[in-house]
């Protein structure tokens, strides 16, 4: 009696195997992919680099998609299909969120919680001149264990080396600035309380920063090597840390953002800043700083004007927003120390620190890793000649994300676009996501390993050496 039973649930199992679930169809994914290309045209910051300068033709490629999409057979085919003519753009900032969270509007930042909660620890690795001869670590003292480093010497002279693993605060540095200020750990920090968190995490990094550089001045170095390989960026603290390593009042390099209600929310947020803190200021002063609260304002207008800038030559897709340091592009950090409207002009302000605590020659350790941030303090310190460039050719991230524009999403398969919002420009006009490119190439591959790459380094850092204490 129940041969036909266990017969039929057999063929019922075969046919399991056999069906898929459902058929993959292309339409909908080429669908996704005509939103992708349209979307490129009217708000990737890159695109003037992507189809100028790198000559990439959007059209003929997203064809090449289209042709791909129709001949994938599943629709994890067709993800990464898409991941990977987007990794063709080489721009680490455009990618596609495939998991399935719902989508955000406005901020994507993640919910508030704990002190330090969503503070990442860091994967700590060894400075690439450790492996050279004679390398003295130093271990000991404030900002040690965040900026690993020692000396080296090399044809005579002392080399102190600090390496920068990212530009973030780790959570143990978070958890010393929550115990300053005496936050409880096992409650949310929301609101003002996450906001005075974040000033108070990197004024200790800043603090430690700053500690370990005299640390160096007082073991004896004599040049200074800021190691940024494997250095993937993080955040605009990085324009700090690069005013501390120069005497020189640097410049940093033009920002332009993507025109958007968020972008134009940003500027004019910046000029309420401004006209809200300048009241004990009289005279000119005063009216200059109302005057450019008044360009931000109008700059804002424009970003949030409705157009397109694929079809409209009026419409600019890039909105000046001033430098990587804020409005200004320089300042002198003890000049604006009591100024209420310091940090709403000039961001590194912000936090206490000083410039030239390093004043001796500099070198900048960078590989194909070094991106974003790292390509920024990279890129103003060599624009600005405070700083000898060593090593292999930078990522070419360039700006990644500087207003909550936040992603798109894709109608049909719902993933998320995330793409660059902001541009930054060399002294030369040119998009930084080009990359940093050394004044001493060192030539280090991706595969390298440790002992490898100080190998590499040691056949050119005699040469990086006498150029930078001859000031080249």
């Amino acid at each position: 009696m129940l041969k036909p039973v266990r017969i039929a649930l057999a063929a019922a199992a075969l046919w399991a195997v056999a069906a898929p679930a459902f058929a993959y169809d292309p339409a909908p994914w080429i669908q996704d992919a005509r939103q992708i290309r349209a979307t490129l045209g009217q708000r990737y910051a890159n695109i003037d680099w992507l189809t100028v300068d790198r000559g990439l033709n959007l059209d003929t490629s997203f064809k090449a998609v289209e042709s791909g999409l129709e001949k994938v057979s599943s629709e994890a085919e067709a993800r990464a299909l898409l991941d990977r003519a987007l990794a063709g753009l080489n721009d680490g900032h455009v990618r596609i969120d495939w998991t399935s969270v719902a989508p955000t509007t406005g901020s994507f930042r993640p919910a508030d919680g704990p002190p330090c909660a969503n503070v990442s620890p860091q994967r700590q690795r060894p400075p690439v001149a450790s492996g050279l001869p004679g390398w003295t670590a130093l271990e000991e003292g404030v900002g040690a264990r965040e900026f690993p480093g020692g000396l080296v010497t090399i044809d005579g002279h002392t080399v102190g080396v600090v390496q920068i693993v990212l530009f973030m605060a780790d959570r143990p540095v978070c958890e010393a600035a929550a115990a300053g200020l005496k936050l409880p750990m096992d409650k949310p920090c929301d609101g003002g309380c996450s906001g005075r968190l974040d000033t108070a995490m990197y004024q200790e990094l800043t603090d430690r920063f700053g500690a370990r550089l005299e640390a160096m001045k007082a073991a004896g170095a004599e040049v200074l090597m800021i190691d940024l390989t494997g250095n993937g960026g993080g955040r605009e603290w990085a324009e700090v840390a690069l005013r501390m390593v120069t005497p020189i009042r640097v410049k940093s390099g033009p920002v332009r953002y993507v025109r958007s209600p968020q972008a134009a929310s940003q500027l004019d947020a910046l000029a309420v800043d401004i006209e809200n803190n300048v009241g004990e200021e009289r005279g000119a002063a005063k009216a200059d700083l109302l005057r450019q609260a008044a360009d931000l304002r109008a700059r804002a207008a424009e970003a949030r004007r409705t157009c397109d800038p694929a079809a409209d030559k009026a419409c600019l897709l890039l909105i000046d927003a001033g430098y990587g340091s804020g409005v200004w592009a320089s300042a002198d950090p003890v000049a604006l120390a009591d100024k209420a409207w310091g940090q709403s002009v000039f961001q590194p302000a912000k936090w206490a620190w000083r410039e030239g605590v390093w004043s001796g020659p500099l070198m900048v350790l960078v590989d194909s890793r070094s991106a974003s941030a790292s390509e920024e303090f990279a890129a103003v310190l060599q624009d600005n000649r405070a700083a000898l460039i060593v090593g292999s050719p930078t990522l070419g991230a360039g700006c990644g994300h500087a207003t909550d524009v936040g992603p798109l999403t894709l109608k049909n398969s719902g993933g998320r676009l995330f793409m660059p919002d902001c541009v930054r420009l060399r002294a030369d006009g040119s998009n930084e996501i080009g990359g940093v490119e050394p004044d001493v190439l060192v030539g280090f591959r991706g595969s390298d390993g440790p002992a490898l790459k100080a190998r590499r380094l040691a056949t050119r850092l005699s040469d990086a050496v006498a150029k930078a204490v001859a000031g080249r």
